[in-house]
């Protein structure tokens, strides 16, 4: 690989910014050669979704990455699966060469989509509610329940025995705005999903404030930046750290979230939340968890 010449009035943070995001590179593809994922296959109807699981030894703790196209999220993950060790799960479900979020198969002439972090629930009407039709005049009947029930399970288990499961995520953090279409009509797009979204607003409830129990913002760091935890004990480590942190409370609603069948199993969960594209600043935020986390 060649390496450019930098010129001496050069900004030395973007140098080191630079040079950051090359060693993130190389540590990626290092941790794709040295370990070869196992693939698991599972079948949707005419179609699949496969699971890719890398394994650097190690049971400490356990990643998982559910949402396709959050490729920053897995690329950090996989830097951290290489420094840190453990165990890497990933989902692989678009047929087009692309990376999508939703998951879409198709069964009895009908296309269903349902989002893969919205499947881990015992409760069949959330289950089923979070199943789509997108094509064609079907349903989601057991057949199709059964079907997206039974790959959640698999990733479930696959992560079963592990005493520390980490989530990796992205989001897109966009401000409220609105754009024309269709010459004069206003379209209003809200703001995206941030650590802001577990704060109640104009006393405005939702799913995720309602779900909350703590939360500390450090005006310091991006709010596409932010860690979701289900003990108070971390939520304690990462405010020392004065990191951004929301602490799940012990009755969040089930709306299929891993972090709710976790809390419900007793088992510990932290989610690491960056915007879409940081890997570096994603990078850093595993470390920070990971290098507290080998210190206790």
């Amino acid at each position: 690989m060649t390496i450019p010449v930098f010129y001496a009035d050069f900004p030395k943070a973007c140098l080191c910014r630079y040079l950051t995001i090359v060693v993130v590179c190389l540590t990626s593809s290092f941790v794709h050669a040295q370990f070869r994922p196992l693939i698991k296959k599972f079948f949707l109807g005419q179609d699949s979704v496969r699971l890719a699981i890398y394994d650097a030894g190690g049971k400490n703790f356990a990643f998982v990455h559910v949402h396709e196209n959050e490729e920053a999220s897995l690329q950090a993950g996989l830097t951290s699966l290489a420094a840190f060790g453990g165990k890497l799960i990933t989902l692989q479900h678009s047929r087009d060469g692309s990376t999508k979020r939703n998951v879409t198969f198709r069964h009895n002439k009908t296309t269903f989509s349902f989002d893969p972090n919205r499947i881990f629930t015992h409760d069949r009407s959330v289950l089923a509610a979070s199943i789509t039709v997108i094509k064609g005049k079907g349903k989601a009947d057991n057949s199709v329940i059964e079907m997206v029930d039974a790959l959640a399970r698999a990733i479930w288990d696959e992560l079963a025995g592990y005493p520390l499961i980490i989530a990796l995520h992205n989001n897109k953090n966009k401000p409220s705005e609105y754009s024309t279409r269709w010459l004069f009509f206003k379209h209003y797009e809200p703001e995206s999903y941030s650590i802001t979204s577990y704060v109640r607003k104009f006393d405005q409830v939702s799913d995720s404030n309602k779900s909350c129990s703590d939360i500390y913002i450090n005006p310091a760091i991006n709010n596409s930046e932010f860690f979701i935890v289900t003990r108070r004990s971390d939520f304690d480590q990462l405010l020392r750290l004065r990191y951004n942190v929301v602490l799940q409370n012990d009755r969040p609603v089930d709306d299929g979230s891993m972090s709710v069948l976790a809390a419900k199993n007793g088992i510990r969960y932290i989610n690491a939340e960056a915007k879409h594209g940081r890997i570096t600043e994603q990078t850093a935020m595993l470390r920070l968890l990971l290098d507290a986390e080998v210190k206790k």
